[in-house]
């Protein structure tokens, strides 16, 4: 039995928490990135720092990932992922609509974090991204499509 509020607290499971940006050029092609640590492409993003939200992390990330100044819109997908090998507790993953940019756009990718950029079209960028971000990819098309935000879970970890 708990007796204090700090052992109630530390009874609780902890969350990783980060935040993705779904953004697409005039073809509707996905913006896709590269790290070299990484086997599988992956959505601009990263995670949530102490002191921010989903959506300014999302923001955040766009900047220094590409060089794109634009604030996230609307939430698209909440993307759970179960505890794995790679990680210890789950992950809460929230995807947000950036919108559309011109494909020539100037992207400036950080120097020793990504190796890559591409805009591929949404059969190619499922492929690329792996079974846990293809999922949060389907569903943030859906998202757009139809103005509700979709909720779904992955056993994969993709984080």
């Amino acid at each position: 039995m708990l007796t204090t509020r700090d052992e109630w607290l530390a009874s609780l499971t902890r969350v990783y928490a980060a935040a993705g940006c779904l953004i697409t050029d005039e073809s509707g092609r996905v913006l896709i990135v590269k790290a070299g640590y990484r086997e599988h492409w992956q959505f601009v993003g990263g995670t949530v720092d102490p002191g921010e939200g989903p959506q300014e992390c999302a923001g955040r990330e766009l900047l220094e990932e590409t060089g794109i100044t634009k604030q996230a819109g609307e939430l698209l997908v909440v993307a759970w992922t179960h505890p794995s090998g790679e990680l210890a507790y789950p992950a809460c993953h929230f995807l947000f609509d950036l919108g559309t940019v011109p494909a020539d756009t100037p992207i400036t990718l950080p120097a020793g974090e990504l190796d890559d950029h591409r805009w591929a079209t949404p059969a190619e960028a499922l492929t690329l991204l792996g079974p846990a971000r293809a999922l949060r990819l389907e569903a943030g098309l859906q998202a757009r499509a139809d103005g509700r935000v979709r909720v779904v879970t992955s056993p994969n970890s993709g984080f």
